[in-house]
């Protein structure tokens, strides 16, 4: 249910994140049948201040790929999951449906909003889209590295437990045996002497 609950989340941010571009570019919202045409009002010229467009862009953008790096981590955690968890309860199917639908969606609003970005983006914007994806690949790279060097010291922090505790039990053995050759000697000792 995490998983509907977060899927319903991300598709609800990114109608939202589609009605700002549709709005922002000019774009046509659907029309309904229930709305009446109204006279047109002629409107003053409004100054539209460039850095506040960009920022809101900006903002509007990080907010999907925050969505979406969520989403992505969610998956890869449901997918760890089910590898190390056995749940007899689980429905497969239903859970890869939902893995795909996630996906798929995700998948579609990232091509819409890299058309909006590469065609309806305003020209003091610049190759933005491209420029993103060059240094996500960049920060991406830096972030795995950075991912296995904590997986790989998780795995030496949990090696070096194990190899403790085998020491420990080693150390307690050795405290054992010794216990019983010097018993084993006292009372060879009391023996001889009677």
């Amino acid at each position: 249910m995490d998983v509907k609950s977060t899927v319903d989340e991300i598709v609800g941010d990114a109608q939202q994140v589609q009605s700002f571009w549709r709005r922002l570019f000019g774009a046509k919202p659907a029309r309904s049948d229930a709305v009446q045409p109204v006279a047109k009002k002629k409107e003053k010229y409004v100054a539209v201040d460039d850095t506040k467009v960009m920022l809101s862009i900006v903002e509007q953008l990080n907010i999907f790929f925050r969505l979406q790096e969520q989403l992505a981590a969610h998956i890869r955690a449901e997918e760890e999951r089910s590898k190390s968890v056995y749940d007899p309860d689980a429905n497969l199917m239903e859970a890869a449906l939902k893995r795909i639908m996630a996906q798929d969606q995700m998948a579609a609003l990232e091509v819409e909003i890299r058309e909006c970005m590469v065609y309806n983006a305003p020209k003091e914007m610049g190759a933005l889209y491209s420029r993103m994806f060059e240094t996500k690949a960049i920060i991406a790279a830096e972030q795995e590295e950075a991912r296995l060097r904590e997986e790989s010291k998780e795995r030496y922090r949990s090696w070096r437990r194990r190899e403790a505790k085998r020491r420990f039990l080693l150390k307690e053995a050795y405290l054992v045996g010794t216990a019983v050759v010097l018993l084993y000697v006292w009372m060879w000792l009391l023996y001889i002497r009677k």
